[in-house]
């Protein structure tokens, strides 16, 4: 995997707009985080999991549809596990977890389809496509032992979801809290929240975890959408967005459906 060692795009404390225009991170997030008390009102109660969840964003049924397919896909992406690179390796300011305990495959960032990578796992991202208002997809993938730092994002008037793939023999000890909630992922079993909550994870377990994160936006009334809908295509615009684009990018071979795939606890 290339790596843009030289570029300061990404870093903490910056924001870039351009490669040259910058704005300071830490007022940014700020103001995004004080809209989130007044967005958070216009939002459904959150966090919500397993059927709650479903029964509030029903089109998110979408990948439970294609399970076995996604299931397939990640069998397949997880062959190549050392290729996938870690959080921070792709977007250098979050470095929650040390090492490589936290891989990230992204299919999707604020908008734009890395298109490299969505070949390597076609009926997964087909499922995804299906839900209105995605702007971000990835698999996430945590080591055993690792522990995700308590954080916060600063994207108000997002919600995340995450649809868990491969759980802990014992998912109890591989767990999320969400603003003082606690879960533990159970496969094919929902979780949707709001990411601006803080939160942390702690996998407990010598065995892998992973979840597609789905992020979408949440349906705003006039004016808070101008808001949202401006931080969107600043964002997606940005040379920030671009540069993670870039790093993302792996470069999997297209899955040949027709090979057999790999044993999947091999492959984790």
């Amino acid at each position: 995997m290339e790596t843009h060692t030289t570029s300061n795009i990404g870093q903490k404390g910056r924001f870039y707009l351009t490669k040259n225009i910058w704005l300071p991170q830490e007022p940014i997030e700020n103001l995004n985080l004080k809209m989130s008390d007044i967005i958070l009102r216009r939002m459904p109660r959150l966090p919500l999991a397993a059927d709650d969840a479903l029964k509030i964003f029903p089109v998110l049924g979408e990948l439970k549809k294609s399970h076995d397919k996604i299931k397939a896909d990640l069998q397949y992406l997880l062959s190549h596990h050392e290729e996938i690179p870690a959080l921070h390796e792709v977007h250098p300011r979050d470095l929650y977890v040390p090492g490589r305990a936290w891989r990230t495959f992204l299919l999707k960032i604020w908008g734009h389809e890395i298109t490299e990578n969505t070949a390597a796992v076609p009926d997964t991202y087909a499922a995804i496509s299906r839900i209105p208002g995605v702007h971000t997809a990835l698999f996430s993938i945590l080591a055993g032992g690792a522990e995700i730092e308590p954080h916060r994002g600063s994207a108000a008037g997002v919600i995340r979801f995450h649809y868990p793939l491969i759980v802990p023999t014992e998912p109890e000890k591989c767990w999320i809290e969400i603003g003082g909630h606690h879960f533990f992922w159970e496969e094919g079993v929902p979780l949707v929240f709001d990411d601006t909550r803080e939160h942390w994870v702690k996998n407990q377990t010598e065995e892998t975890r992973v979840v597609l994160i789905i992020d979408f936006n949440a349906d705003m009334p006039f004016p808070v959408n101008l808001y949202t809908g401006l931080r969107y295509n600043l964002i997606r615009r940005s040379a920030e967005i671009k540069a993670v684009y870039e790093r993302a990018a792996i470069g999997v071979p297209p899955r040949d459906k027709a090979a057999a795939a790999p044993d999947l606890a091999k492959a984790a």
